[in-house]
């Protein structure tokens, strides 16, 4: 059975090109920040597609100004984004919804955040928002579609996403893992999930740990979300965690 760190960088030579799917601006370092920082350091061309801009983050105290309007703090946040992935070595990025990661005659559309609320410690929920321009609120055929755009013009290999417990059950996560997977199924691409748990069954761990200054470098480009300390983070909710260098990775059925 093939590694799945085989599929995302095969042999010198061989034609691999890995598509991540991520929900919002700072999930791609958090989540895969170790695996695509790896994966540029061999060479190996990625690209980024993140579902929305992250309106709905909670800001830390002090960095922005307390009554930033949305349109401003989207800016920010691009271009946070921006700076992690010139850090990380991805060259190229798109949003949902937004050219070239948009179906064929309709208009751009911006899939907006759409919250959370903490169920217990370490798992989110659905925030009981009833916009219907959030990510969660969009037909899923509308987002697999737009993904689908993306993947007939730019011809990646494999697709690289979330596994079912989306992180930390994020609603967009578990958005983002769904038209992952039923992309991945539709274009008959193989897709690499990435396990949101030490003690997730059936994954390969790979210590990535020689991209540890890459990571905390590209982590301290989101400053409205987190801080970063020696050896941890701390999100702005006060929640501490690892900086993840080992990642599980498994092939999904």
């Amino acid at each position: 059975m093939r590694s799945p760190l085989d599929v995302l960088a095969a042999e010198p030579g061989a034609q691999v090109f890995p598509l991540f799917v991520h929900a919002h601006p700072d999930d791609e370092t958090l989540d895969t920040g170790a695996l695509l920082a790896w994966l540029t350091a061999q060479h190996v061309h990625v690209e980024l597609v993140t579902c929305t801009r992250g309106e709905r983050g909670e800001i830390v105290e002090g960095v922005l100004p307390a009554n930033i309007a949305q349109a401003d703090l989207v800016r920010v946040r691009q271009r946070e984004l921006a700076r992690a992935l010139g850090v990380l070595g991805v060259p190229d990025h798109d949003f949902l919804g937004t050219p070239p990661a948009r179906a064929a005659d309709l208009q751009p559309r911006e899939y907006r955040d759409s919250g959370m609320r903490w169920v217990r410690e370490g798992l989110a929920g659905p925030a009981g928002l009833t916009d219907p321009q959030t990510l969660t609120a969009a037909p899923l055929d509308e987002l697999v579609a737009d993904l689908m755009v993306l993947i007939e013009r730019v011809q990646p290999t494999v697709l690289v996403g979330y596994d079912d417990l989306g992180s930390y059950g994020h609603p967009d996560h578990l958005r983002a893992r769904e038209v992952t997977l039923a992309v991945a199924r539709q274009a008959g691409l193989p897709m690499v999930e990435v396990a949101s748990s030490e003690d997730a069954a059936g994954f390969e761990w790979f210590d990535l740990s020689d991209q540890r200054e890459t990571v905390i470098k590209a982590l301290r480009c989101y400053t409205t979300q987190l801080t970063v300390h020696e050896d941890h983070i701390v999100h702005v909710g006060g929640q501490r965690a690892e900086i993840r260098l080992r990642v599980g990775l498994r092939l999904a059925p």
